[in-house]
């Protein structure tokens, strides 16, 4: 990873990806609990949100939350129907609750997501236009999964994209290093936390 082109703050959106208790805390039973504390993730982003609150950059969460009462009966791939039923992913379960710190504040928007990319069926993309952003940097949990799915669904769009590599995890060390390696070193610039403040400031 070398050092980052410079970010320009107003046309930035810095997003946090799924930073559920059940996903990336200490409960979770995957392992990205335990790659998320080897990464010292959630450090990490907060240190990004306080840059992107005092920069003027746009913050964005998105969370998952499947409808209530949805059975999925239609061609989807088993992953889909088990966050369905997964009760930790409930509205109202203590495994939905954001991880310390990492709650929204004040201006940023949230954005619910009931698939992997966070601009599925989401109102992301208008958002981002709306507000005349062109770059993204994207923080948070699964990288081989909802980081990287939205990446390439952002740069399919057009949108730059920028990742910081120490504030995202998965479910071992191995699934992150292998997502940022080989795909997204294409599609993506990626960078740790500090090149990233680096390239704001």
């Amino acid at each position: 990873m070398s050092d980052l082109k410079p970010i320009d703050p107003a046309c930035t959106a810095l997003l946090v990806l799924d930073m559920h208790e059940s996903v990336a805390g200490p409960s979770a039973t995957d392992g990205a609990g335990v790659h998320a504390l080897e990464q010292n993730v959630v450090e990490h982003i907060v240190s990004l949100l306080e840059m992107a609150r005092s920069a003027g950059l746009q913050v964005i969460h998105v969370h998952h939350r499947s409808a209530k009462g949805a059975r999925p009966q239609g061609l989807l791939p088993d992953l889909f129907r088990e966050l369905v039923d997964d009760p930790s992913l409930q509205a109202g379960d203590p495994g939905m609750d954001i991880l310390p710190g990492l709650e929204p504040v004040g201006d940023d928007i949230v954005i619910f997501k009931e698939r992997v990319s966070a601009f599925t069926g989401t109102e992301l993309d208008i958002v981002l236009r709306a507000a005349a952003v062109d770059t993204l940097i994207l923080t948070g949990t699964w990288t081989n999964l909802s980081v990287e799915s939205t990446a390439r669904f952002g740069a399919d769009l057009g949108y730059r994209i920028v990742l910081a590599s120490d504030g995202l995890c998965s479910i071992s060390r191995e699934w992150h290093d292998s997502a940022l390696s080989l795909g997204l070193s294409v599609l993506c610039e990626i960078g740790t936390t500090n090149q990233v403040l680096a390239a704001v400031k």
